[in-house]
């Protein structure tokens, strides 16, 4: 078993839940590099009709930044959205292999939710590659629906779940998508 992990300095709520995950498997090799995207998965991209729908209906996400968001895709994006060129630009927080399969982890924390880093970021469109300007909140939303739309077993823990059940949880390598969220808050399997 390996667990892959490429740590962030100023991400300490992911490396004290990869320190849990460590301990939790002992006998783990932990590599400390991102997992490899294969290149292949660049091609699958993101519908910006789904999205808006998505949108629409959600009742978690911040309103005004939910309201630029809808008005961005509406008006700027093409009807199929890539989320990258270069696989070396998108990674996972954490992955772990055992024998021949493939556990991909996101560990979440307020920003993925918040949608409040204005920063300007690139999305492309999926028919020619041109490039899109989009606040890095809209990427970040465009990539985690990505991710949960491409990859299994895909298990994602947000850090304020993790914070209030850490003494309880026992991290599984099972088939499938797994979300941990409380009660009330957003989360991506009800979204999408």
């Amino acid at each position: 078993m390996n667990i892959f992990h490429s740590p962030r300095a100023n991400c300490v709520g992911e490396s004290l839940f990869v320190c849990f995950l460590r301990k939790h498997f002992p006998n783990a090799n932990y590599v400390e590099e991102s997992y490899p995207i294969q290149v292949e998965y660049l091609e699958n991209s993101v519908s910006a009709q789904s999205l808006i729908a998505a949108l629409e209906q959600d009742h978690y996400l911040p309103n005004a930044a939910k309201e630029t968001c809808l008005e961005i895709l509406t008006n700027n994006c093409p009807p199929n959205i890539k989320i990258a060129l270069n696989p070396n630009r998108i990674s996972f927080d954490v992955v772990i292999t055992l024998d021949k399969e493939t556990f991909y982890w996101e560990f979440h924390e307020k920003q993925h939710r918040n949608l409040a880093d204005p920063r300007n970021k690139q999305i492309y469109n999926a028919e020619n590659d041109e490039v899109i300007i989009v606040p890095r909140y809209l990427q970040r939303l465009i990539r985690d629906v990505w991710r949960f739309q491409n990859f299994r077993p895909y298990t994602i823990v947000w850090q304020d779940w993790f914070v209030a059940n850490c003494y309880t949880y026992k991290p599984q390598l099972q088939a499938g998508v797994h979300e941990f969220y409380l009660p009330d808050e957003f989360s991506f399997s009800e979204f999408i």
